[in-house]
């Protein structure tokens, strides 16, 4: 196992890591965990993105926790912030037809188009397949000044991978940020430690068909608070 910290992870940041890596983890304790690590990398960014227009873009695996985590931890020092969650479909590709991620439903806020700031959100970024599929459909209707790819995790090579997927008036403004780097995978493209396998199933989604007819509560409570208005 080869896992590299950024200098400005902590203990408490480890120990946060460690839970969700842990295959052993419960449910419960694995959403707990993701959304302390969202609050962890969002205190991180608050200083970037103080008094900004910011956007945050997660798949709906990851709303009710990383993205939460995230949005609650910025909101307060930011000037607004706006929401897209996408239910995507990935399909596994072979060495003939690369890996894909159609997007099935989308929930997009309407400020989003006018935000300063793209924040990415991921609970591991392994590949450029996902993200890659989500940040091109934003960038046609929003120009962002800067984006930032976060996650708790990231395969060592993946920042790389994404940002050549893109041209450079598009990369250049790409910011990765991330607790952890790891440079190993089985057989079967799990990275480890990673997240402990697959988020879907550790997140008590039960399979990605699961998490596709899941509805997070964070969207339910943002779509009430934009009918008021």
């Amino acid at each position: 196992m080869s896992r590299k910290f950024q200098n400005s992870v902590d203990e408490s940041v480890k120990n946060w890591l460690s839970q969700i890596a842990d295959k052993s983890t419960d449910v419960d304790h694995y959403r707990h965990a993701m959304y302390e690590l969202g609050l962890r990398q969002g205190e991180q960014l608050v200083h970037e993105v103080s008094g900004e227009n910011v956007a945050i873009a997660c798949t709906v695996e990851d709303a009710d926790f990383l993205a939460k985590g995230i949005i609650e931890a910025i909101e307060s020092d930011v000037q607004s912030t706006s929401l897209a969650c996408f239910w995507n479909k990935r399909i596994s590709g072979n060495e003939l037809f690369a890996s894909t991620a159609p997007i099935l439903r989308k929930y997009k806020e309407p400020h989003l188009k006018t935000a300063d700031v793209l924040i990415i959100v991921k609970s591991i970024i392994s590949g450029s397949c996902v993200v890659k599929t989500n940040l091109m459909h934003l960038i046609q209707e929003m120009s962002p000044k800067k984006i930032f790819v976060m996650a708790p995790v990231m395969y060592e090579s993946a920042p790389d991978s994404l940002s050549r997927e893109f041209p450079d008036s598009i990369s250049s403004r790409f910011a990765y940020n991330y607790f952890a780097s790891d440079s190993e995978r089985t057989t079967d493209g799990e990275v480890i430690p990673g997240i402990g396998g697959s988020v879907y199933e550790r997140l008590g989604f039960e399979s990605q068909d699961g998490k596709n007819r899941y509805t997070p509560q964070l969207v339910i409570a943002r779509r009430q608070q934009e009918a008021m208005y």
